[in-house]
């Protein structure tokens, strides 16, 4: 009887031509483009992640078509008419904002060919992502494995310690860094084809290019395959949302797979952090004549807020599977670079082998995460005893062991036999040798249990609740205008220019650009028709271009004083409010959300209802700029006397605040002096301080209870 369930621990079993595992960054990214240089119908790209800038063969020169991402796609695009690229990635949570490209959206989505679609895609549940990691072109050929298109994750399999290469677009280095990829074609690209196809359903497209049967090869022709003519399960994760029940095929096959080993059970995982898939294990371990378990994982987790969060249910779970190692059956590794410079090899692979009879290879980690919340692709080989398919399978599991320790699939498989077992030869060629294996340390005594509000937090089992209000205000958005990048900027690129021509008439622009003559303009007193008129337009412009309030508001008290500053801002916030919250209720949802960003778009609404209360305060938490804001509650739509006074109530304290700094400001610039500025610097921290304090306090209370009173965890909401 199969271990593959179709329709319980996996979602279709389809035939593979050919079947490969792809080792680490340079062969996937190589591989990659020579597919989209020979696609002619359809690119699908699914991610949690994605940089436009990523340069797919570093080092390499190529005068006839780019190596960069972004360049790439659109010079595809361009060079076959009836080429159509779909990028999918996750709509990323807030706490990775500062590692993402924040210009994909312009770079992928404004500055590539029209037949280069970009989107992000949000349709999950709160505190979920889009962790699937798919490529496939002309369903012929496609990939799925742990690695996403973007920077930080390329790296040869040597995993040198000095790799001039290895560097992100911004020209920063990296240590080595390994990856896993299953490449398959055949009926099992299509299948993966069509997995593509019904994401993008899901965000709302209805014009999706069918391709063609066609007897054009992709296959890579200097890359043999591991395997030909197999069976290939795909294996997903989905949380239920919008209606659509959970699909739980990853923890399915984990569990049947961890029950039915006899002999080994390989892994190598990024997280390790399931209590459900570490009973599994332990369960193993405890037996007398059960499989030997070896893991080959980080050395720790990246980051101090990964190691106090999944790093400490990590070392927690690690421990009690040492304890339940009775009989000696346990490894648990991490790679090195190199054993005397102590240079580790970061493990982001997901991969499980089974004896040699399952080979996975996919997205899905060991966490709770990956088992509920998140969606996740895997594709797995099953031997079901045919000795072909388990030969395959025994190199490819040699392969990955013997690329950690500088050593053959050949060496490898002569030191099991000779050893009698996959631990026993690791443990014989790791003592030798610069690239080996080390030993993860591992709590002597027992560890903590992490807090429930860690564990809520970073890796949930089940979608976090969120307020009432998200589903008070908006409903669910499934659809995109082509058009409305240009629609849209008619209304702040109007003001803008009208301002320009205004202030033309009043002041010497130049005059006030000149660092020289910044006193001078500080000192001025210009009449309040001037005030107005030339200051007023540019406020406004600037609030519907999606300036920030703050820095509107300091500038206007700074260059005009207390009085008339106060006053331009008063005007200018009451005047862009109205406009933006009109010109929402003209636009429409439908046309608005391209341009504020879906993510915009759904974290307004986690805190945005139809009261003054919630208006007012999601005002203070500011999610968004406030011309956002404005926009959306016009769009939504929030009712006039409801958006007025929250709107008032929320930036009333905001512009008191911040007006009382820019007045100090101004001060120090005409009469500086050693107290005023220290009163100053004094005043800024504490306003700071204060609104930190003001916005962790809103978001803890408009997040689950489960994190609630816990101020380090409200990053996570």
């Amino acid at each position: 009887m199969s271990l593959l369930e179709p329709g319980r621990n996996c979602w279709r079993v389809e035939r593979a031509d050919r079947f490969r595992c792809v080792l680490d960054g340079e062969e996937y990214y190589r591989s990659v483009r020579d597919a989209i240089l020979a696609a002619e119908r359809s690119v699908f790209i699914l991610g949690w992640d994605i940089t436009s800038g990523t340069d797919l063969v570093p080092g390499a020169e190529d005068p006839d078509a780019p190596t960069k991402l972004g360049a790439l796609l659109d010079f595809a695009a361009r060079r076959r008419r009836r080429l159509h690229i779909y990028v999918l990635i996750w709509d990323y949570a807030a706490l990775y904002s500062l590692e993402r490209d924040p210009f994909s959206r312009i770079r992928l989505g404004w500055g590539t060919h029209r037949r280069v679609r970009f989107r992000f895609d949000d349709q999950h549940p709160a505190g979920g992502s889009h962790h699937q990691k798919v490529v496939v072109v002309d369903d012929r050929l496609a990939f799925s494995g742990s690695i996403d298109l973007t920077a930080h994750r390329w790296d040869s399999s040597e995993h040198k310690v000095d790799e001039p290469r290895r560097v992100t677009p911004t020209g920063k280095t990296y240590e080595p860094y390994h990856e896993v990829v299953a490449m398959v074609d055949g009926r099992a690209a299509e299948a993966l084809g069509e997995l593509c196809r019904e994401r993008w359903r899901r965000v709302g497209a209805r014009r999706l290019p069918r391709v063609e049967p066609s007897a054009r090869d992709l296959w890579p022709a200097e890359l043999e395959p591991d395997l030909q003519d197999v069976d290939v399960a795909i294996v997903r994760n989905e949380p239920g949302f919008g209606g659509r029940p959970p699909v739980r095929e990853a923890e399915a096959l984990f569990v049947d797979s961890i029950a039915a080993a006899r002999q080994t059970l390989f892994v190598e995982n990024q997280y390790f952090t399931s209590p459900r898939l570490g009973e599994a294990f332990g369960a193993r371990l405890r037996e007398p004549d059960g499989p030997e378990l070896t893991v080959v994982g980080p050395k720790e987790c990246e980051g101090w807020l990964e190691r106090k969060t999944m790093g400490a249910m990590r070392r927690k779970l690690l421990s009690e599977l040492a304890r339940d190692d009775r009989h000696g059956r346990l490894r648990l590794l991490y790679p090195l670079a190199s054993r005397s410079k102590d240079v580790c090899t970061f493990i982001h692979s997901k991969v499980m082998v089974v004896d040699d009879e399952l080979l996975r290879i996919g997205s899905a980690n060991l966490s709770n995460r990956s088992m509920s919340i998140d969606t996740e692709c895997d594709l797995a080989v099953c031997a079901d005893g045919d000795e072909r398919i388990r030969a395959g399978i025994r190199r490819v599991r040699d392969a990955m062991v013997g690329h950690f320790l500088g050593q053959t699939a050949e060496e490898v498989a002569r030191a099991v036999e000779r050893e009698g077992s996959l631990r026993a030869a690791i443990d014989a060629l790791r003592r030798d040798g610069d690239r080996t294996l080390g030993d993860v340390e591992v709590e002597s005594e027992e560890v903590p249990e992490p807090s429930a509000a860690i564990r809520a937090a970073a890796d949930p089992e089940d979608p976090a609740p969120v307020t009432v209000a998200v589903e008070r205000l908006l409903p669910e958005l499934d659809v995109q205008h082509d058009r409305a990048r240009w629609l849209l900027w008619i209304l702040p690129a109007a003001a803008l220019l009208l301002a320009v021509v205004i202030a033309e008439d009043y002041v010497d622009l130049r005059d006030v650009i000149s660092l020289g003559a910044l006193r001078h303009a500080l000192e001025l007193k210009p009449s309040w028709p001037i005030t107005l008129a030339a200051a007023l337009p540019a406020f406004v412009a600037g609030s519907l271009l999606f300036v920030p309030l703050e820095l509107l508001v300091v500038i206007s008290v700074v260059f005009f004083g207390p009085l008339r500053g106060g006053a331009l801002v008063l005007a200018g916030t009451a005047l862009s409010a109205a406009l933006g919250y009109l010109a929402g209720r003209a636009l429409g949802l439908p046309r608005l959300v391209p341009l504020v960003g879906r993510r915009v778009y759904r974290l307004s609404r986690l805190l945005l209802g139809r009261t003054v209360t919630e208006v007012a305060m999601l005002h203070l938490v500011a999610l968004a700029s406030r011309g956002s804001l404005h926009l959306l509650c016009g769009a939504a739509p929030v009712p006039p006397r409801p958006f007025a006074l929250g709107t008032a109530a929320g930036i009333a304290p905001i512009l008191l605040a911040l007006g009382l700094l820019a007045a100090l400001v101004r001060r120090m610039l005409l009469d500086p002096g050693p107290v005023l500025t220290i009163v100053t610097l004094g005043v800024t921290v504490l306003l700071a301080l204060v609104a930190l304090r003001v916005r962790l306090a809103l978001l803890r209370r408009s997040f689950s209870a489960s994190t609630r009173g816990h101020a380090e965890d409200a990053s996570f909401g």
